[in-house]
């Protein structure tokens, strides 16, 4: 096809309005759909730019609105490609309002939103101009309500964006640093003087992922303006260009809508009649509204937006999946003289992982091998986590790589690599212990990696350990500080698993003249001594109380001195083989024991909800507060059951839509469906929802399930009718043909007729598939007959007055005994639902019930769990002669077997 004009300027009213003749073409394409959308200032190229990627060399005209033009996708043949041409605004302020709102059509429909403006000038100054982003969370809204989660969705939902700054006077240097910077937007303009609401923050915030390219002039002679030659005949540079950009907007992913669900042509066009829609009366866009109403007129059924969102077909080991990265993207950024800060475009990432990740962090002094070693967990030999060679700290912040678990299958393994502690040249180190706190709260297990020995030195640079309590609240009652009024056992159900990895290690593990495991060495390491100095003595109290799950490995050196700086090069010929032995066993040790992330009770985290607990803590971290862990766990909860709820009823629209067939014969079979669906439905809100204690969004399912029931029993009423009505409309064409050509209107007519009619009915019921509908809609038919039966029965000349009498009475009886019949059809159908809502509460009673029992089962299980090690950690304190804090430490014991046996005794309460 041409390119057509989608949406277009009414010039007497300046609103917006769709035509329809394109929207029809965007409804033909039932592939998923690559969205790509340009936008920027008039005179820079944007319509020469669309035409390279279809592979034209002239197609957009230069008109306003915005122009689509639907292809083949070149390098995705079960995709199709979209491209939307926007006219451009002038360089002085123009119609704002008109700006605003194809600003958000674009960022709103595409898949990739492409900015376009000229080289020249301050790039921060032609950034200022997409003044549009600040009101995004404004107008566009994920959730009902205007929270700070909305903010933060916002990235969920939005598209990549990709900065061209075009007619670029080729600067080498200039090159070679954007070069090293892999075209990163953020780092490119961002300063330690922007703030939160500088256009770079904001974009950086709300886009997944930012990209920018650079583009000389394309003509071949250099010079300014677009080149009348064909493509062959474009400046060499330019090609280049313009290859890697191509590469990089046509492997990006499909048009996804509110929860990763790939979008066609069906549902986009429906879609952005409702987004006009709404933007010509200047209300806010609801996302959640629209693609709830959408899921049910659409094929391609979308469910709740992420955080909100959704479950995805979970790949096969070894497969591509959401999440799966080539490479580490920085997650949380640490940058000098400013606060800690999420990556929005490693956290879209991370939370397109639906499966439950197992989370290893790796934190210690910088320059001593964690990277290599997070490598070797992740497969890779060479590439991954950046080494680096010098006595520099190479990694910054807390970097992520999510790889595919090699022993679970359907779990996903995601590595965080912390920046180096102790880095001399930060001068400012307040963000350490910020970052060792992070990496406690996200992983499942936690991984110490230190140099040669563990001696007084190692353990003393483990004192962010003894600083946890001032950095983490367990409760969201009182204040921040130390938790005095709080138990270790608190902190213990939240904390990971601990691995002391001791590298270059050169010691004899032999202990008294004896050999000992390399566990042995650590327990021995950690025994403290009477009479030493409560100081030094710290992080060995601190460690064993709260992290009482401990291992250890120890490595020797992986290769010569000489060739260490280059470890990464090296094959695996050329590595020591007892490192290579004692890697294996660190990362076979990884791979089977490691356990699942998970919460208090048990409840598994998925990729989305470790973000969201990412969100949660680094906003604490930058307000000044301090991370509340039973707080980040009730605002997840807020946001998993929301979500469940939503995914919920899509799974019972899902099902409905599979095993539906209306109308129904009768009303039990209806209600046996409405059933399954709902007992499906339920087990998909079960699955994912926890810490429902008052029970509020089971209820919120029960009532959205009973209005869908409702609904269900009028589509089927309606469908019953309608085909009652043409079942009677085609077998009473005949009569009423009869009755107006006046053939009963001669003596003995009257009789025909009731013998016609009643053959008719005969017929009638005889027909299948009519439903339970069926005699309510013979009733009206027959009473709507019921006049011209008199007229005839009057005109009948061979019936005595006696006769009409008998036959009108005898008219009257079969209508009685006909609207006897449907009261008692009634009646039975109002039975049926009432023991189908009796049947609906007992099946979410029972539910609910398992569910708080597998809850209490898991309860008991941690709450086992930790009581042992504890009791472990007070036989090693009385061993030691610590008796004081052993009968301290019995205070927790006792607590935890109170805890337990009011568990055992609880019973579950069903609220609703």
């Amino acid at each position: 096809m041409e390119p057509v004009c989608l949406v277009e300027l009414v010039s007497n009213s300046g609103t917006l309005q769709v035509n329809p003749a394109a929207l029809d073409l965007l409804r033909h394409l039932a592939q998923p759909l690559h969205v790509l959308a340009i936008f920027g200032p008039c005179g820079t190229g944007k319509s020469f730019l669309m035409d390279r990627l279809a592979g034209q060399d002239k197609g957009f005209p230069r008109s306003s609105g915005i122009w689509m033009w639907c292809l083949p996708h070149p390098a995705q043949p079960d995709q199709a490609l979209v491209l939307l041409d926007t006219e451009g605004f002038p360089e002085q302020e123009g119609d704002e309002t008109k700006l605003s709102r194809l600003f958000l059509l674009n960022v709103l429909l595409s898949s990739v939103f492409i900015y376009n403006t000229r080289g020249e000038g301050d790039p921060q100054r032609q950034l200022e101009r997409l003044t549009f982003v600040r009101d995004l969370p404004r107008v566009v809204r994920v959730l009902d309500e205007y929270t700070w989660e909305n903010s933060f969705l916002l990235s969920s939902v939005l598209p990549d964006f990709a900065w061209c700054l075009r007619d670029v006077v080729p600067d080498p240097s200039l090159d070679e640093v954007l070069e090293a910077m892999g075209h990163d937007l953020d780092s490119a303009l961002s300063s330690p003087q922007d703030s939160e609401d500088s256009l770079a923050s904001c974009i950086q915030r709300f886009f997944p992922c930012q990209k920018l390219f650079r583009f000389c002039s394309p003509r071949a002679d250099g010079g300014h303006g677009e080149p009348p030659s064909p493509a062959d005949q474009l400046h060499p540079t330019f090609q280049e260009q313009m290859r890697r950009f191509k590469d990089y907007v046509f492997s990006r992913s499909p048009k996804t809508m509110a929860g990763n669900r790939e979008v066609d042509g069906e549902f986009l066009a429906a879609f952005l009649e409702r987004v006009v829609d709404l933007l010509s009366r200047d209300e806010p866009i609801l996302l959640s509204e629209i693609c709830s109403g959408l899921q049910r007129e659409c094929v391609v059924p979308l469910q709740g937006s992420r955080p909100v969102p959704p479950v995805l077909t979970q790949a096969a080991p070894g497969t591509a999946q959401p999440g799966a990265m080539e490479e580490p993207m920085c997650l949380i950024e640490n940058r000098p003289g400013r606060e800690l800060q999420l990556n929005q475009g490693a956290l879209a990432l991370l939370q397109s992982v639906r499966q439950p990740v197992v989370v290893v962090a790796i934190v210690g002094l910088y320059r001593t091998g964690k990277s290599y070693l997070l490598n070797r967990l992740a497969g890779k030999d060479r590439g991954g986590f950046s080494l680096g060679s010098t006595v520099q700290s190479h990694t910054k912040g807390i970097w992520m790589w999510c790889v595919p678990h090699p022993c679970r299958a359907g779990h996903t393994l995601v590595l965080l690599d912390t920046e180096g502690l102790g880095d001399v040249e930060k001068g400012n180190t307040k963000n350490d212990a910020w970052i060792f706190a992070l990496a406690v709260l996200l992983s499942s297990t936690l991984v110490y990696n230190s140099m040669k020995t563990i001696d007084h030195y190692a353990l003393e640079q483990l004192h962010y350990v003894t600083e946890l309590t001032e950095r983490i609240k367990v409760k969201a009652v009182g204040g921040g500080g130390r938790q005095e009024g709080q138990d270790s056992a608190e902190f213990v159900s939240f904390f990971p698993a601990f691995v002391w990895a001791v590298r270059d290690f050169t010691l004899q593990l032999e202990l008294d003249g004896r050999e000992i495991s390399e566990d042995e060495y650590l327990e021995n390491a950690l025994k403290r001594r009477k009479g030493q100095p409560e100081k030094l003595d710290l992080p060995k109290k601190f460690l064993r109380q709260y992290f009482p799950s401990r291992k250890c490995f120890v490595f020797d050196c992986p290769a010569q001195c000489r060739d260490l700086s280059r470890l990464e090069e090296l094959p695996e010929e050329a590595l020591s083989r007892e490192f290579l032995e004692q890697a294996h066993g660190f990362c076979r040790h990884i791979y089977q024991h490691a356990g699942t992330k998970a919460l208090p009770g048990g409840h598994v985290l998925t990729g989305t909800m470790l973000g969201n607990l990412a969100v949660t803590y680094v906003d604490a971290i930058r307000s000044g507060a301090v991370p509340c862990m039973e707080s980040a766990v009730l605002a997840l909860a807020q946001i998993e059951n929301s979500v469940a709820v939503g995914e919920a009823v899509a799974v019972y629209e899902e099902q409905l839509a599979r095993g539906a067939t209306l109308p129904t014969e009768t009303m039990l079979e209806l209600l046996e469906l409405h059933a399954q669906c709902e007992r499906e439905a339920l087990q998909v809100f079960m699955t994912r929802a926890f810490k429902d204690e008052e029970q509020q969004y089971q209820q919120q399912l029960k009532d959205r399930l009973d209005s869908k029931r409702a609904e269900l029993c009028c589509r089927n009423e309606q469908a019953s009718s309608d085909r009652c009505l043409a079942v009677l409309q085609e077998l009473s064409q005949e009569l009423e043909e009869r009755i107006c050509e006046g053939s009963y209107s001669v003596p003995g007519g009257y009789q025909r007729l009731l013998d016609d009619q009643r053959e008719m009915v005969e017929r009638y019921w005889l027909v299948s598939g009519k439903g339970i509908m069926a005699a309510e809609v013979l009733q009206q038919f027959l009473k709507s007959k019921e006049t011209a039966a008199q007229a005839v029965l009057q005109a009948d000349q061979s019936l005595t007055d006696r006769q009409r009498e008998i036959e009108a009475e005898r008219a009257r009886a079969e209508a009685a005994e006909l609207e006897a019949q449907l009261r008692e059809e009634m009646q039975a159908k109002t039975e049926q639902l009432l023991q189908d809502q009796e049947r609906s509460h007992q099946e979410h009673v029972q539910q609910l019930t398992a569910r708080m029992e597998e809850d209490r089962r898991q309860m008991l299980a941690e709450q086992q769990r930790v009581l042992d090690l504890k009791l472990k950690e007070q036989e090693r304190l009385l061993r030691e002669g610590f008796r004081g804090e052993a009968a301290g430490l019995e205070k927790e014991l006792q607590k935890l077997r109170d805890e337990m046996c009011r568990s055992r005794r609880s019973e579950p309460c069903v609220l609703f």
